[in-house]
């Protein structure tokens, strides 16, 4: 008897691994679409514009996310709330180096003009760019400038 009643115990907990087994793979074929990769925070180091809002420079939390194949990359403030998504540009990456799971550039391009976020793959090179916001001269400095241009000509007309 207790033979038995051990056995169905033994055939009971095995039937349970092996649904909960099936559950995970389940739940991991529904996710399968969707591909995140959390790339932490990365410093803007210039104020730039996005959909005509402008953002200031500072740290901001960058998450790599694909849905439906389609790659964004998602712009959060510190207390980890989107902002905004941007859509990645891919390009094909032929290295010859492919044991490794993801690199991450920052940098200015075209004269300080855009903020690049490059994300290294495998498969592919996955990019983001932000327009840098043009600083404005201020009043006083314009004020400043056109004095010393004024000083200048002075110089050149009395010598």
């Amino acid at each position: 008897m207790k033979k038995i009643i051990i056995s169905i115990i033994f055939i009971l907990l095995i039937s349970c691994t092996f649904y909960a087994q099936n559950d995970k793979k389940d739940k991991n074929a529904k996710n399968t679409n969707i591909e995140e990769i959390n790339l932490g925070r990365i410093y803007f180091p210039k104020a730039f514009i996005h959909a005509k809002k402008d953002y200031k420079r500072g740290v901001y939390r960058v998450k790599f996310t694909k849905k439906d194949e389609i790659p964004y990359f998602i712009i959060m403030n510190k207390k980890k709330e989107p902002l905004f998504e941007e859509m990645a540009i891919v390009k094909a990456y032929k290295g010859k180096y492919k044991k490794f799971r993801y690199r991450l550039k920052r940098e200015m391009l075209r004269g300080y003009e855009y903020f690049r976020i490059k994300l290294t793959r495998p498969d592919n090179f996955y990019m983001a760019y932000f327009l840098i916001k043009k600083r404005e001269k201020r009043k006083e400095e314009k004020k400043t400038d056109e004095i010393k241009l004024e000083k200048k000509e002075i110089k050149q007309v009395t010598n």
